[in-house]
């Protein structure tokens, strides 16, 4: 399985707006990265209280984790934010409303505050991201909650040149 890594993620963030922000890199040292993984987050056997949070998941609240899994590929996507999940998943949201196929271990990505009004294309195949993860329930803008959420840096993000947008565009039109 071939795994893009977090800078094709960063390649096709693109910009509602045409002007791009200015990034500037972090003066402080990189915090120590925990490798997360989505088998992790709830306690095997499932028992009599269903679903329940591992203690590994609780243990890396609040801490900077790495995780692999695929973007959800939705109709329109969200700004400032997208779901990740440890398989393939497409939402077709006028169509099916508020029912959807997204897995337990479903994990909200979102941008830094100041790339709210960006959109994130979606990327085919596994992707490596890394942030600071929160654990706890969080019902977004849309009314959808979510129990995991991972804040991206600054810099895990970039605005599309003309030219990469449209490749971007290009690609969008010959699927295969």
């Amino acid at each position: 399985m071939k795994i893009s890594s977090i800078l094709t993620l960063a390649a096709l963030a693109a910009l509602c707006s045409t002007a791009a922000l200015a990034q500037t890199p972090a003066a402080q040292p990189p915090s120590p990265v925990t490798e997360l993984r989505f088998q992790d987050f709830f306690k095997l056997p499932v028992g009599a209280k269903g679903l329940e949070i591992s203690p590994a998941l609780r243990q890396a609240d609040g801490q900077t984790v790495a995780l692999t899994g695929y973007m959800v590929q939705q109709e329109v996507p969200s700004k400032g934010l997208f779901l990740l999940t440890p398989r393939p998943v497409q939402m077709s949201e006028h169509a099916d409303g508020d029912a959807d196929d997204l897995p337990p271990a479903t994990v909200l990505v979102k941008l830094a505050p100041e790339q709210r009004d960006w959109a994130v294309p979606h990327v085919r195949g596994l992707v490596r991201i890394t942030g600071v993860l929160s654990v706890g329930r969080e019902e977004g803008r849309d009314g959808r909650v979510s129990w995991v959420q991972l804040q991206l840096a600054p810099d895990a993000t970039r605005g599309m040149n003309t030219f990469e947008f449209a490749s971007y565009m290009h690609s969008l039109q010959h699927r295969h």
